[in-house]
């Protein structure tokens, strides 16, 4: 027993002195590290003080130079004002003495004049008594033929008045009509923009809502995260107090097999807190590398985290997609945002943008099978149009109608004669290629307005029983002028570069993202095996296509003619 006691004395000893030596360095660590952040922070006081001496000198020095600037500038400015009025006082002498020699001459040549003039007055007295016995014969007989004169016109005159009053009635009633039909038509566009509104409103409002329950299940993602990752940090922490508290190997390997466990844990926590962190700032830029990270790993746990990462990175990918196809106003690039949309179930979360997306498609449809069908015309069909010497109204009107919305003022187009030369430019003035590079946006509203009263005046029928091509000029212009009328009168910059005619360029995706034309990038292997596909020409014909490609033209196409516009690509 007496043995016994000693040796628990002496275990109990040991791990005293050794608690004792553990609390000592502990303390001298402690006190180590205070005395190294007081020497930081002096550090840090000192250069903070150097750095406001540094600027006041700076300030100071850019004071004084600026004074003597200004003193120098004062000093020149009165030099000028010296010299000014010294060339001014010489100036005025100079004009001084001319005019008092223009003032001499000018008194001889009158004197000169009136002794003319009298000379010139006796004579004329002679002739004018002469002229006016021959004057008084001849008003004698031309009053005779003014009576009779006067009497014809009075019934031209007349006959005249009445053909007016009956021009100005049919014009009237004529004007009524497409004022009836404009009106009509306002009416249309007006219920539509409404009830777009409105459809715009309900999109919106299901956006925001489904926009909300998305923030929301995030928010709630995140606070598990969060609470997930603390609990992960204490586990990992009480595991390590474990391991180093251990005293004995199998309370070792027991605290090794706890801390494993917690650092798989905490792994799994930080990875699933990394995710919702970026889930919930919506930043493409911090998804796509999360997502790579979490895919890499593979850690079990954090699936659920990753597919709403993964799914919210596709909606964001899909939006820019839309807004970049918007931008571009292609409408093959269009329908692929459109489609990519639909294929990630994302018509709640971006209805808005979908539905201006559709609506800008339809337009742009609707512009582009107009403008194709004026590019199908060929020159014989127009040559039959410029071949009229005394055309009928409705082609006047009609192709004046085209060059109004193509920008041409009335006064370019007040014959036919005018109309033709317009039609004969070729190069880039070529109505064909004007009519190609024509938006909305680019009418004046006055002019859209002035072309739709024009128009409304004749059936679709009876232009298109006039000729072919006046009937595809005449659907054009409709189609063009409609459009231009549906947007505001005033169109500001900001409006140009936004809205459904044309949206603000959206940042670009990070790299391995969708690019804004719905096609992803060529990479790797199949990228190289179609650098190597257009290397190789075959008879000449690939190099062709290819230069005539890079040139803007299509295959077969006329070098003549300039390359359509990205919106009538649909393919």
């Amino acid at each position: 027993v007496s043995t016994q006691s000693t040796g628990s004395s002496g275990i109990n000893a040991e791990y005293g002195e050794k608690a004792r030596l553990e609390e000592e360095e502990r303390l001298r660590v402690e006190a180590e590290r205070a005395r190294l952040d007081e020497e930081e922070r002096l550090r840090l006081e000192a250069e903070e003080k150097a750095r406001l001496e540094e600027e006041e000198r700076l300030r100071k020095e850019a004071e004084e130079k600026a004074r003597l600037e200004e003193e120098e500038r004062l000093r020149l400015e009165a030099e000028e004002k010296a010299r000014l009025e010294e060339e001014e006082r010489l100036r005025l002498e100079a004009e001084e003495r001319a005019r008092l020699e223009e003032e001499e001459r000018l008194r001889k040549e009158a004197e000169e004049r009136a002794r003319l003039e009298e000379e010139e007055r006796i004579r004329r007295e002679a002739e004018e008594a002469e002229l006016r016995r021959l004057e008084e014969e001849r008003r004698i007989q031309e009053e005779e033929e003014r009576i009779v004169e006067l009497q014809r016109r009075e019934l031209e005159e007349r006959l005249r008045r009445e053909e007016q009053e009956r021009i100005a009635r049919e014009q009237y009633e004529e004007n009524m009509e497409a004022e009836r039909r404009a009106a009509e038509k306002e009416a249309a566009r007006v219920a539509a923009a409404k009830a777009l509104e409105e459809e715009t409103c309900l999109a919106r409002a299901k956006e925001e809502a489904a926009t909300r329950r998305q923030i929301d299940t995030h928010k709630r993602n995140q606070e598990l995260a969060d609470r997930e990752f603390e609990a992960a940090k204490a586990a990992e922490i009480e595991a390590e107090s474990s391991v180093q508290n251990s005293k004995s190997d199998r309370e070792l390997e027991i605290a090794n097999r706890m801390r494993d466990g917690a650092l798989q844990r905490a792994q799994r926590a930080t990875i699933n807190k990394d995710l919702a962190d970026a889930t919930i700032q919506r930043d493409v830029k911090k998804l796509k590398p999360m997502i790579s990270k979490a895919e890499k790993k593979r850690v079990s746990g954090t699936e659920n985290y990753l597919l709403q990462a993964k799914k919210l990175y596709e909606q964001l990918q899909a939006a820019t997609q839309l807004k970049g196809a918007t931008f571009d106003r292609r409408i093959a690039d269009i329908e692929a945002a459109i489609h990519a949309i639909k294929k990630g179930g994302f018509e709640t979360l971006l209805a808005v943008e979908l539905l201006e997306a559709q609506v800008l498609l339809k337009k742009l449809q609707r512009i582009q099978r107009a403008a194709l069908e004026v590019q199908k015309l060929s020159q014989q069909t127009i040559a039959i149009l410029k071949s009229y010497n005394r055309p009928p109204d409705v082609v006047v009107q009609v192709m004046r109608s085209v060059f109004l919305l193509l920008g041409n003022k009335p006064s370019q187009l007040a014959t036919w004669p005018d109309i033709v030369i317009q039609l004969n430019k070729i190069g880039k003035d070529n109505t064909k290629r004007r009519i190609q590079t024509c938006t909305p946006e680019d009418i004046e509203y006055t002019h859209a307005k002035k072309v739709e009263l024009i128009l409304v005046k004749y059936d679709e029928e009876l232009v298109f029983d006039t000729t072919q091509a006046l009937g595809v000029f005449y659907n054009w212009a409709e189609c063009i002028a409609d459009e231009r009328l549906a947007l505001p009168e005033v169109l500001t910059e900001k409006h140009k570069s936004s809205g459904l005619f044309g949206a603000a360029r959206p940042p670009p995706l990070p790299e391995g993202g969708m690019v804004s034309s719905g096609t992803p990038p060529a990479t790797g292997k199949k990228k190289k095996q179609k650098e190597k596909k257009e290397e190789k020409p075959k008879n000449g014909k690939k190099k062709v296509k290819v230069a005539a490609i890079a040139a803007g033209l299509r295959p077969g196409a006329d070098k003549n003619m300039p390359p359509p516009p990205k919106f009538l690509h649909a393919d």
